[in-house]
This record gives C-alpha cells, structure tokens and sequence, in this order.
C-alpha cells in the first residue's frame, strides 16, 4: 500500500480551517488614528430609469481610544467634495460635516455622544443653499435622529466579541451571547455571516456581513430628490412620501490588532411609498443607496 502523506496532511489542514476561529476585542493599550474616507450614491428609479441624484465624498479623522471598559471614539472633519441633489447632501451625510463627534460606549451600549446639539449654525448654516432649503433641513432634522444613526453603525460594527468562527453563520451564536440587541431604525437582523481573513490597507481585517430589513416612516429627502430628479418621476411632485421599506446588507471589515473597522459597506434596496393627497392614488418606487467608508491606520 502506498502511503500519500501529503495528501493526508492536506485534508488535517482543511479540516482544521473549518473549526478555526478568529478572536475578537477591543483593547487599545494606546489611542489609535484613523483617517477615514466615505462615498455615498442615492440613487432612484421608476420603471427601467435610474438617476444618480446624489454622490458624497467626505474625508475625516477618527482617534479610538480606552479607558477602562469604556471605548471612546473623536472624530474630525476635514473635508467635503460631495455633488448633486439640490440640498447638496442628506442629513445623515452632512452629518459627517459636523467639526467634532465625540462618541463613547461600553461595549454595544452607548454612554454619551456629543456634537450634534449645533448642527444648524455649524454644519446647515455653512451649505451654499438658499435659506428656505436650509430652514427645511434644520426643521426636518433632529439631532436625536443624528445620534441614532450613529448609535445605529456603531453597534452593527461592534457586534463581534471573543472566539468567532472564520466562516459560518453566527446569528445563533450572537443571540445566545445577547449581543443582538435592538438597534434604532432596525426592523429585524436576519442573519450575521463571517466570511474570513483578507488584508485591507496593509492590515489583517476579518469580515462579517449583517443582513438586515430597516423602514423609514417619512422619507422626505430621497423622495424629494427621486420627483426633482428622475424623468419618470416628475409627474407624481403631487404626490407625498409614505414610507419606505430596505433591504439591507451591511459589510464590515475588523482590524485584527484593535477591533476597529478596516472597512464598511452598507448596501440599501428600498421600496419607497408616495400617495396623492387629493386622489387618494398611491404608487411606488425603488431606490438603491451605497455608504462605504474607507479607512487608513495613521502612524502612532
């Protein structure tokens, strides 16, 4: 009989590759920089039309650091190159806008973010706009909304802790860890997949994707964009948003030295509601949105 040791430690090391884990945390014996750079498409259709209304390009500086079981994460604003839509960007966006965040966190559980609480003088006011849009906004826009949203990624991307499998479904695992919580705006997560190790940036990074149904009970800016911008839209200026419901996948990227992000990428598919005041007729239309931010480690 003829021995085949290789081919015997092949399959030992395959085999051993499905059990394998990957430990996750977030210790940072020293604050860590990153500057981060994030694009945004809205984009609408009606029918076979799409239109692009929207593209963002923001760069900023995020500084992690610890204290205790506490994280805290200062982020600086540094600069914007974003084009399109009549409003310049959406809230959430020009949120990016804000000078200062400070946000900080005991592990999934928010404990204070600041900056937001002058988002009108510091961010709208400095829009090249006219007044009656910027007065729309800032009557519109709640900074609570703001932190939500915050509060909402934080979370997604802080879902990880301790021994986790390279790839497999972990949905089951985080429920029984108690770590899906609820998360603002979230309708329900379906599901958390790992998909493994890859290096972004110089740095080794394990990825996980959250899948994700969110709704949005008045969505006025993308519907404003989707009848100002879209040709099949124009006809229905009448008519007013109802809701939206997306579909959503959310990818993240670890950095394996700190447990904090290499990468985000958060796809959104919406159907979005519309109805007629005078007529009572309702229609609907489709949006795809992508947020993706990008990160570079700074020398410490």
């Amino acid at each position: 009989m003829v021995k085949n040791y290789p081919l015997l430690a092949l399959v030992l090391f395959l085999a051993s590759c499905g059990e394998r884990g990957v430990d996750v945390s977030y210790n940072l014996s020293a604050p860590v920089k990153a500057e981060g750079f994030s694009q945004s498409f809205y984009s609408t259709m009606d029918g076979e039309y799409e239109q692009v209304g929207t593209a963002t390009a923001i760069t900023f500086i995020n500084e992690y650091s610890q204290n205790g079981d506490t994280l805290h994460l200062n982020r600086t604003f540094v600069s914007d190159a974003s084009k399109g839509y009549l409003k310049k960007s959406y809230p959430p966006e020009l949120a990016l806008r804000t000078p200062k965040l400070e946000l900080s966190a005991k592990g999934l559980e928010i404990a204070s973010i600041k900056g937001y609480e002058n988002f009108d003088s510091a961010v709208v006011a400095k829009i090249q706009i006219p007044d009656r849009w910027k007065k729309q906004i800032n009557t519109m826009t709640n900074p609570i909304d703001l932190e939500r949203i915050e509060a909402r990624r934080w979370k997604i991307t802080h879902l990880l802790l301790g021994n986790i499998p390279l790839k497999a479904n972990i949905t089951e695992l985080l429920v029984s860890q108690g770590r899906l919580l609820e998360i603002p705006f979230v309708v329900k997560i379906d599901s958390v997949l790992t998909k493994g190790i890859r290096e972004i940036n110089g740095k080794k990074c394990f990825e996980y994707a959250v899948y994700l149904k969110e709704e949005e009970p008045f969505p006025y800016f993308i519907w404003e964009q989707h009848v100002s911008s879209v040709k099949s839209g124009m006809p229905f200026k009448g008519y007013r948003p109802k809701n939206v419901q997306y579909e959503n996948r959310y990818d993240v990227a670890l950095n394996l030295e700190n447990g904090i992000p290499c990468h985000e990428h958060e796809m959104k598919f919406g159907v979005h509601g519309m109805q007629n005041p005078e007529t009572g007729d309702s229609v609907t239309f489709n949006s795809r949105i992508s947020h993706e931010r990008f990160y570079i480690f700074l020398p410490q």
